[in-house]
């Protein structure tokens, strides 16, 4: 069976061409990118799905009342833990979390217990593990603390590039077997790119 690769994070820097960006993440294999940062003039690119993407800072409450952003994924970045106890106030109202560098620092189980029951994907950024060609092993630690609940399907994971061009893109089977060294099963690490991505793809066609 063909698995459906979806990348939910692609940045690209400042003239980067978008078109080659793209290009090269229909040749790896993925089917579907959501793109920040830049205008996106279509939503299909050589068969590859395409939307764009909005990232919120997560200020204890949401900051959007979501006017023209049908059909835009939407994220809140927590970057402090604190504000993990209120995320009750974003549902229904975003896609995905992601959760900043620092506020996974300082994560602990009450943090842990406010993303379990909020029931809404959170979002781990390749460029946040690796870092100068080589693991980040502090925010790995950190990481580390949301594992067995991920595991468990307590926490569902999202797992992106974060790609500025197309080399920082990565072979998705690739990400699947650096993830796997990481700690994650093989079943959690492909549903990081195949599944819970694609019912994410699914919930923003469909409005939040």
């Amino acid at each position: 069976m063909l698995s459906t690769y979806v990348d939910l994070n692609v940045r690209p820097y400042r003239n980067v061409d978008l078109n080659r960006v793209l290009r090269i993440a229909s040749k790896l294999g993925y089917v579907a990118v959501a793109v920040e940062g830049v205008d996106v003039v279509s939503n299909e690119f050589n068969g590859l799905k395409v939307l764009p993407r909005v990232t919120y800072k997560y200020v204890g409450k949401p900051t959007t009342n979501y006017e023209g952003l049908r059909n835009h994924l939407i994220v809140y970045e927590i970057d402090q833990p604190t504000m993990i106890k209120a995320l009750t106030s974003l549902r229904g109202r975003c896609h995905l979390i992601r959760i900043a560098r620092d506020a996974l620092t300082g994560i602990k189980k009450k943090h842990i217990n406010a993303l379990k029951s909020c029931k809404i994907p959170i979002e781990l950024s390749v460029k946040d593990l690796i870092s100068s060609n080589s693991i980040n092993y502090t925010y790995l630690k950190n990481f580390f603390k949301l594992l067995p609940y991920i595991e468990r399907g307590d926490i569902e994971l999202v797992v992106s590039s974060y790609a500025g061009d197309e080399y920082e893109l990565i072979h998705p089977l690739q990400l699947i077997a650096l993830l796997k060294e990481l700690g994650l099963s093989e079943l959690i690490a492909t549903k990081a790119l195949t599944g819970v991505p694609m019912k994410i793809l699914r919930m923003v066609g469909s409005g939040v």
